[in-house]
């Protein structure tokens, strides 16, 4: 009996001793396949994160959830040191937001794609750490945006006698939020106009070399358009044209239109129904959903009625309004310099003005402290030379023969800003064009901006303009242009957003840059 209890213990710790060994032979192997896996997916994610820093903006994390899977974080350090990360306490998470930084660190946790068996999880992670030089490139501090004319809401909708052009290759346009646009005496617009809610009339030889988009009905009386004619309008009628009216290119509709004069191309009426009625002539093909009545008029195409299916015409998309309240550190990346004036009599003004004006670098002038009152530019001699780029900061402007030039063939950049500072000043940005308490901007006669010199106006206030010949771009409330104006569109923008469509574009954010060759790497313990 004692001899087969001893054999069975003996077996009992033969079979034990044989399963552990075969328990710590799959836990090894399968760790060792699953630390194989981690570091290769590690290593990948190094590679991966340093092919994207080559190529395209920084991203302060890069990572897969497929095979091989890794999650790259990158650090960025101001020293040029060759050693390894741990002896460099400058490194900060994320990428680098100025040309301060010289490195960067990229930390990769792999993951295996298959886990490790009987408990042992020694290799289901690894973590690799590399270095590299980095010269970063910041993202463009300001960027040309925006309309020629942008009204968030256009009160007054005469566009009388207003030659509008594009000095460069961007098409210039009008775009107004809201409100209406209506031209009685000769007005040449090089360009498209958009009307995001309101309609437009436009007589007496006025003519868009361009589109006109409106979400209200168009009315033409002797008027010309080369591009095309859009209403988002369903009521009858939509668009029309009387017998000396011509349309160039297509006339596209929500609802049935009235052509007496000439259209180009195509004609496409719909969804509402209703009688599309043509006396004059249609180059093109006539689509509606409801009937139509050609007696006394012509159309060259195929005319199709009781059309389904047809969509009404999408307006253009206008960007909602852009509140700028202002700071300084907007413009430092610009190499812009501030002069704070503390002197808001004339004598004061004209002094600080020869200053920024005279100056080799790009200065601002913050006018703000001198309230409501603002600027007096008819205080200034008739000529303004900029020997750089300027930008003008204040509450309230007042223009009158005033002639902006260039010291030299060079051109130069001008900004006159009434800041949006939100309601009552309390810098709560509501989207709104705010202006401030008093807050006015006045063009008065004989104010003209020459060759070589770009200004723009941005103004949360209702622009009065009387002046004569514009080169840059106006952002504002309204515009009320009571006689003949030349505008010549060059686009040139604010800092830290896009007019064009409202976002933001702080020049803080991460750019891209030059990745040198690597300086180390290492595996580092998976914390």
């Amino acid at each position: 009996m004692l001899v087969a209890i001893g054999m069975t213990a003996v077996a009992a710790i033969i079979a034990i001793t044989i399963t552990s060994s075969s328990l710590y032979a799959v836990g090894y192997t399968t760790s060792t396949r699953s630390g194989v896996q981690a570091q290769a997916a590690s290593e990948a994610g190094i590679d991966y994160a340093a092919a994207k820093l080559a190529t395209a903006v920084c991203q302060g994390q890069y990572a897969t959830s497929v095979e091989p899977v890794f999650n790259v974080t990158v650090l960025s350090s101001t020293l040029t040191a060759s050693a390894t990360g741990d002896v460099d306490t400058s490194w900060v998470t994320g990428c680098p937001t100025s040309a301060a930084f010289k490195r960067i660190k990229l930390v990769s946790s792999g993951s295996a794609n298959t886990l490790g068996l009987a408990g042992n999880a020694s290799g289901n992670e690894r973590r690799v750490e590399a270095i590299y030089p980095y010269t970063p490139t910041p993202p463009t501090w300001i960027t040309a945006s925006g309309a020629a004319i942008y009204s968030f809401s256009q009160t007054d909708t005469t566009i009388n006698n207003l030659d509008i052009n594009a000095s460069g290759t961007t098409p210039a346009t009008i775009q107004y939020l809201s409100g209406s646009a209506s031209c009685t005496s000769g007005s040449t617009i090089h360009g498209s106009v958009i009307l995001g809610q309101g309609g437009a009339s436009l007589a007496s030889g006025c003519s868009i070399d361009g589109d006109l988009f409106a979400s209200g009905s168009i009315s033409l009386q002797s008027a010309t358009i080369t591009g095309n004619v859009s209403s988002e309008s369903g009521t009858y009628p939509a668009v029309s044209l009387t017998n000396s009216a011509t349309v160039q290119g297509n006339v596209l509709a929500g609802g049935p239109v009235l052509v007496q004069g000439a259209v180009g191309g195509n004609i496409v009426a719909g969804p509402a129904v209703g009688v599309t009625k043509i006396t004059g002539s249609v180059g093109g093909s006539v689509i509606v959903a409801g009937t139509l009545n050609t007696a006394g008029g012509t159309v060259s195409g195929v005319p199709v009625t009781g059309k389904s299916g047809i969509v009404a015409p999408v307006i253009p998309f206008v960007p909602g309004w852009v509140d700028y309240p202002y700071a300084m550190a907007d413009w430092a990346p610009g190499g812009f310099t501030e002069l704070v004036m503390t002197d808001c009599s004339d004598a004061g003004f004209v002094a600080a003005m020869n200053t920024v004006l005279t100056s080799a670098t790009p200065r601002v002038l913050n006018g703000l402290a001198c309230g409501s009152s603002g600027l007096d530019f008819t205080k200034l001699s008739s000529t303004q030379t900029l020997k750089s780029n300027v930008a003008i900061i204040a509450n309230s402007f007042n223009l009158g023969g005033n002639n902006f030039v260039s010291s030299d063939t060079t051109d130069k950049n001008m900004w006159l800003i009434t800041p949006d500072r939100g309601a009552a000043g309390n810098l709560i940005l509501n989207h709104l064009p705010d202006c401030p308490s008093g807050g006015s901007f006045k063009m008065a006669n004989h104010v003209t901006v020459s060759t070589h010199v770009n200004a723009m106006i941005y103004s949360p206030c209702t622009i009065t303009n009387s002046a004569d010949v514009w080169q840059g771009q106006i952002y504002a409330q309204g515009t009320k242009t009571a006689n003949a104006f030349t505008l010549n569109f060059v686009p040139i923008g604010i800092p830290g957003v896009n007019l064009s469509d409202g976002t933001s574009s702080s020049s803080s954010l991460p750019g891209t840059g030059v990745l040198g060759t690597r300086t180390a790497i290492r595996n580092i313990n998976v914390s």
